[in-house]
Protein backbone atom coordinates (compact mmCIF):
# COMPACT_ATOMS: atom_id res chain seq x y z
CA UNK A 1 0.00 0.00 0.00
CA UNK A 2 2.80 2.39 0.94
CA UNK A 3 4.74 1.50 -2.20
CA UNK A 4 1.67 2.14 -4.37
CA UNK A 5 1.24 5.54 -2.74
CA UNK A 6 4.89 6.42 -3.38
CA UNK A 7 4.57 5.51 -7.06
CA UNK A 8 1.45 7.68 -7.37
CA UNK A 9 3.32 10.55 -5.71
CA UNK A 10 6.26 10.12 -8.12
CA UNK A 11 3.97 10.22 -11.14
CA UNK A 12 2.23 13.35 -9.84
CA UNK A 13 5.56 15.07 -9.11
CA UNK A 14 6.90 14.26 -12.58
CA UNK A 15 3.76 15.64 -14.22
CA UNK A 16 3.91 18.84 -12.16
CA UNK A 17 7.56 19.56 -13.05
CA UNK A 18 7.02 18.84 -16.74
CA UNK A 19 4.06 21.22 -16.74
CA UNK A 20 6.09 23.84 -14.84
CA UNK A 21 9.04 23.53 -17.23
CA UNK A 22 6.86 23.91 -20.31
CA UNK A 23 5.07 26.88 -18.74
CA UNK A 24 8.40 28.59 -17.95
CA UNK A 25 9.57 27.99 -21.50
CA UNK A 26 6.34 29.43 -22.90
CA UNK A 27 6.80 32.53 -20.72
CA UNK A 28 10.36 32.96 -21.99
CA UNK A 29 11.88 32.39 -18.55
CA UNK A 30 13.60 29.04 -19.15
CA UNK A 31 17.01 29.08 -20.79
CA UNK A 32 16.85 25.38 -21.64
CA UNK A 33 14.86 22.20 -21.04
CA UNK A 34 16.39 18.73 -21.24
CA UNK A 35 14.17 15.65 -21.51
CA UNK A 36 15.85 12.33 -20.79
CA UNK A 37 15.29 8.63 -20.27
CA UNK A 38 17.71 6.47 -18.28
CA UNK A 39 17.58 2.70 -17.99
CA UNK A 40 19.56 -0.23 -16.59
CA UNK A 41 19.15 -3.83 -17.64
CA UNK A 42 18.25 -4.82 -14.07
CA UNK A 43 15.93 -1.88 -13.31
CA UNK A 44 12.95 0.02 -14.66
CA UNK A 45 13.24 3.14 -16.81
CA UNK A 46 13.89 6.52 -15.16
CA UNK A 47 12.52 9.63 -16.91
CA UNK A 48 14.56 12.79 -16.23
CA UNK A 49 13.74 16.45 -16.76
CA UNK A 50 16.20 19.32 -16.36
CA UNK A 51 15.53 23.05 -16.56
CA UNK A 52 17.96 25.98 -16.52
CA UNK A 53 16.72 29.46 -15.62
CA UNK A 54 18.81 32.66 -15.50
CA UNK A 55 18.52 34.57 -12.22
CA UNK A 56 20.53 37.76 -12.64
CA UNK A 57 24.20 36.79 -12.52
CA UNK A 58 23.33 33.19 -11.60
CA UNK A 59 21.89 30.13 -13.33
CA UNK A 60 19.36 28.01 -11.46
CA UNK A 61 19.27 24.37 -12.51
CA UNK A 62 16.60 21.88 -11.48
CA UNK A 63 16.29 18.19 -12.23
CA UNK A 64 13.51 15.72 -11.55
CA UNK A 65 14.04 12.02 -11.95
CA UNK A 66 12.08 9.00 -10.79
CA UNK A 67 13.27 8.91 -7.18
CA UNK A 68 14.90 12.30 -6.57
CA UNK A 69 14.71 16.05 -7.06
CA UNK A 70 17.83 18.21 -7.36
CA UNK A 71 18.52 21.96 -7.39
CA UNK A 72 21.71 23.81 -8.28
CA UNK A 73 22.85 27.44 -8.37
CA UNK A 74 25.88 28.46 -10.44
CA UNK A 75 27.58 31.73 -11.26
CA UNK A 76 30.81 33.35 -12.45
CA UNK A 77 32.58 36.68 -12.03
CA UNK A 78 34.99 38.17 -14.57
CA UNK A 79 37.87 40.34 -13.38
CA UNK A 80 38.77 41.78 -16.77
CA UNK A 81 42.31 40.73 -17.70
CA UNK A 82 43.09 39.67 -14.12
CA UNK A 83 41.14 36.41 -14.22
CA UNK A 84 37.83 34.69 -13.61
CA UNK A 85 36.04 33.10 -10.65
CA UNK A 86 33.29 30.47 -10.99
CA UNK A 87 31.26 28.90 -8.20
CA UNK A 88 28.27 26.69 -7.62
CA UNK A 89 26.31 24.63 -5.14
CA UNK A 90 23.99 21.68 -5.78
CA UNK A 91 21.67 19.65 -3.53
CA UNK A 92 19.66 16.51 -4.16
CA UNK A 93 16.88 14.86 -2.15
CA UNK A 94 15.37 11.48 -2.88
CA UNK A 95 13.83 8.36 -1.41
CA UNK A 96 17.33 6.82 -1.08
CA UNK A 97 18.85 9.77 0.81
CA UNK A 98 20.26 13.26 0.25
CA UNK A 99 23.44 14.97 -0.88
CA UNK A 100 25.09 18.38 -1.21
CA UNK A 101 27.95 19.57 -3.41
CA UNK A 102 29.93 22.80 -3.73
CA UNK A 103 32.59 23.86 -6.22
CA UNK A 104 34.72 26.95 -6.67
CA UNK A 105 37.47 27.66 -9.17
CA UNK A 106 39.20 30.41 -11.03
CA UNK A 107 42.24 31.81 -12.77
CA UNK A 108 44.55 34.64 -11.70
CA UNK A 109 47.47 35.39 -13.96
CA UNK A 110 49.53 32.21 -14.40
CA UNK A 111 47.64 30.29 -11.70
CA UNK A 112 44.42 28.29 -12.10
CA UNK A 113 42.82 26.26 -9.31
CA UNK A 114 39.56 24.60 -8.30
CA UNK A 115 38.19 23.05 -5.12
CA UNK A 116 35.21 20.73 -4.66
CA UNK A 117 33.45 19.25 -1.62
CA UNK A 118 30.71 16.62 -1.86
CA UNK A 119 28.74 14.69 0.73
CA UNK A 120 25.84 12.28 0.29
CA UNK A 121 24.09 9.68 2.42
CA UNK A 122 23.57 7.45 -0.63
CA UNK A 123 25.25 6.85 -3.97
CA UNK A 124 25.31 10.10 -5.93
CA UNK A 125 23.99 8.23 -8.99
CA UNK A 126 20.75 7.69 -7.00
CA UNK A 127 20.33 11.47 -6.69
CA UNK A 128 21.74 12.58 -10.05
CA UNK A 129 21.49 10.09 -12.91
CA UNK A 130 24.82 9.89 -14.73
CA UNK A 131 26.94 10.76 -11.68
CA UNK A 132 29.49 8.37 -10.20
CA UNK A 133 28.21 5.43 -8.14
CA UNK A 134 29.92 6.66 -4.97
CA UNK A 135 28.63 8.09 -1.72
CA UNK A 136 29.96 9.59 1.49
CA UNK A 137 32.50 12.43 1.64
CA UNK A 138 34.69 13.54 -1.25
CA UNK A 139 37.16 16.44 -1.32
CA UNK A 140 39.23 17.44 -4.31
CA UNK A 141 41.77 20.10 -5.28
CA UNK A 142 43.21 20.75 -8.71
CA UNK A 143 45.77 23.40 -9.59
CA UNK A 144 47.80 24.47 -12.61
CA UNK A 145 50.71 26.90 -12.81
CA UNK A 146 52.02 28.19 -16.13
CA UNK A 147 55.82 28.20 -16.07
CA UNK A 148 56.03 29.91 -19.44
CA UNK A 149 54.27 30.20 -22.79
CA UNK A 150 54.70 26.46 -23.48
CA UNK A 151 55.14 24.78 -20.08
CA UNK A 152 52.62 24.09 -17.30
CA UNK A 153 52.81 22.26 -13.96
CA UNK A 154 49.69 20.55 -12.58
CA UNK A 155 48.80 19.23 -9.13
CA UNK A 156 45.76 17.24 -8.02
CA UNK A 157 44.87 16.10 -4.48
CA UNK A 158 41.86 14.13 -3.30
CA UNK A 159 40.29 12.50 -0.26
CA UNK A 160 37.34 10.10 -0.04
CA UNK A 161 35.45 8.39 2.77
CA UNK A 162 32.79 6.04 1.45
CA UNK A 163 29.48 5.04 3.01
CA UNK A 164 31.11 2.13 4.83
CA UNK A 165 33.59 4.50 6.50
CA UNK A 166 36.70 3.48 4.53
CA UNK A 167 38.98 6.42 3.68
CA UNK A 168 41.46 6.84 0.83
CA UNK A 169 43.57 9.59 -0.68
CA UNK A 170 45.01 10.45 -4.08
CA UNK A 171 47.63 12.74 -5.56
CA UNK A 172 48.89 13.54 -9.05
CA UNK A 173 51.74 15.70 -10.37
CA UNK A 174 51.97 16.51 -14.08
CA UNK A 175 54.05 18.49 -16.57
CA UNK A 176 52.62 19.68 -19.90
CA UNK A 177 54.63 20.86 -22.90
CA UNK A 178 52.79 22.69 -25.68
CA UNK A 179 54.27 22.74 -29.20
CA UNK A 180 52.00 22.21 -32.21
CA UNK A 181 50.36 19.64 -29.95
CA UNK A 182 50.32 19.40 -26.16
CA UNK A 183 52.12 16.51 -24.45
CA UNK A 184 51.53 15.72 -20.77
CA UNK A 185 53.62 13.51 -18.47
CA UNK A 186 53.08 12.75 -14.81
CA UNK A 187 52.98 10.41 -11.84
CA UNK A 188 50.16 9.70 -9.44
CA UNK A 189 48.88 7.58 -6.58
CA UNK A 190 45.27 6.60 -5.87
CA UNK A 191 44.52 4.61 -2.72
CA UNK A 192 48.14 3.30 -2.62
CA UNK A 193 48.03 2.35 -6.33
CA UNK A 194 50.86 3.96 -8.32
CA UNK A 195 50.51 4.93 -11.98
CA UNK A 196 52.15 6.94 -14.75
CA UNK A 197 50.30 9.62 -16.72
CA UNK A 198 50.60 10.23 -20.48
CA UNK A 199 48.50 12.75 -22.37
CA UNK A 200 48.15 14.20 -25.87
CA UNK A 201 46.02 17.05 -27.23
CA UNK A 202 45.97 18.43 -30.75
CA UNK A 203 44.05 19.11 -33.95
CA UNK A 204 43.67 16.28 -36.46
CA UNK A 205 42.78 18.29 -39.58
CA UNK A 206 42.39 21.81 -40.99
CA UNK A 207 38.68 21.83 -40.13
CA UNK A 208 39.60 21.98 -36.45
CA UNK A 209 38.81 18.44 -35.31
CA UNK A 210 40.29 18.23 -31.81
CA UNK A 211 41.41 15.06 -30.03
CA UNK A 212 42.40 14.89 -26.37
CA UNK A 213 43.55 11.60 -24.80
CA UNK A 214 44.89 10.76 -21.34
CA UNK A 215 46.24 7.38 -20.22
CA UNK A 216 46.91 6.40 -16.61
CA UNK A 217 48.77 3.09 -16.50
CA UNK A 218 50.24 1.04 -13.67
CA UNK A 219 48.51 -0.42 -10.62
CA UNK A 220 45.56 1.69 -11.75
CA UNK A 221 44.49 1.74 -15.41
CA UNK A 222 42.29 4.38 -17.03
CA UNK A 223 42.01 5.73 -20.60
CA UNK A 224 40.04 8.92 -21.33
CA UNK A 225 39.56 10.28 -24.84
CA UNK A 226 37.45 13.14 -26.21
CA UNK A 227 36.92 14.07 -29.87
CA UNK A 228 35.30 17.34 -30.97
CA UNK A 229 34.53 17.90 -34.66
CA UNK A 230 32.73 20.90 -36.24
CA UNK A 231 29.50 19.99 -38.05
CA UNK A 232 28.44 23.24 -39.71
CA UNK A 233 28.99 26.99 -39.83
CA UNK A 234 26.51 27.60 -37.00
CA UNK A 235 29.06 26.35 -34.45
CA UNK A 236 27.38 22.98 -33.96
CA UNK A 237 29.88 20.31 -32.95
CA UNK A 238 29.98 16.55 -32.75
CA UNK A 239 31.43 15.44 -29.40
CA UNK A 240 32.51 11.89 -28.66
CA UNK A 241 33.79 10.76 -25.24
CA UNK A 242 35.28 7.40 -24.27
CA UNK A 243 36.45 6.22 -20.85
CA UNK A 244 37.79 2.73 -20.14
CA UNK A 245 39.06 1.80 -16.67
CA UNK A 246 40.37 -1.19 -14.76
CA UNK A 247 38.77 -2.66 -12.61
CA UNK A 248 36.55 -2.93 -15.65
CA UNK A 249 34.26 0.02 -16.31
CA UNK A 250 33.55 1.99 -19.48
CA UNK A 251 31.55 4.96 -20.72
CA UNK A 252 30.81 6.00 -24.30
CA UNK A 253 29.17 9.39 -24.89
CA UNK A 254 27.89 11.21 -27.97
CA UNK A 255 26.57 14.75 -28.34
CA UNK A 256 25.29 16.60 -31.42
CA UNK A 257 22.48 19.06 -32.27
CA UNK A 258 21.10 18.99 -28.73
CA UNK A 259 21.02 15.19 -28.56
CA UNK A 260 23.04 13.40 -25.85
CA UNK A 261 23.61 9.68 -25.38
CA UNK A 262 25.71 7.87 -22.78
CA UNK A 263 26.25 4.11 -22.67
CA UNK A 264 27.77 2.95 -19.37
CA UNK A 265 29.20 -0.29 -18.02
CA UNK A 266 30.01 -0.42 -14.29
CA UNK A 267 29.32 -4.06 -13.52
CA UNK A 268 25.98 -3.68 -15.32
CA UNK A 269 24.86 -1.97 -18.51
CA UNK A 270 22.92 1.30 -18.62
CA UNK A 271 21.88 3.84 -21.26
CA UNK A 272 20.93 7.49 -20.82
CA UNK A 273 19.31 9.37 -23.73
CA UNK A 274 18.31 13.04 -23.60
CA UNK A 275 17.48 16.00 -25.80
CA UNK A 276 17.93 19.69 -24.97
CA UNK A 277 15.65 22.48 -26.15
CA UNK A 278 17.43 25.86 -25.94
CA UNK A 279 15.62 29.18 -25.74
CA UNK A 280 18.54 31.61 -26.05
CA UNK A 281 19.63 33.43 -22.92
CA UNK A 282 23.30 33.60 -22.02
CA UNK A 283 24.56 30.47 -23.69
Amino acid sequence: MIRKGLHQYQRLLRFMLVALGLQLAAMGLAQSLTFGLYGRLTDSLTPTLEATLPLGDFDLQARLQRDALGLGLFGATEFSALGRLSYGVRAGLGFAGWGVESRIGGTVGSLAASLEALYSTTLRSHLWVGDEAEGGLKLGFWGRYRLGPRETLGLGLGFKRNLAGFASGSGELSYALRQEQTYTFGLGVDDSRLYALLGWRGELDEAGTLLEATLRAGQLGRLEAALTAPLDEELNNLKLRLTVAYPWAATLGLEAYGFHADAIYDGGFSLWLRYTLSFGGNE
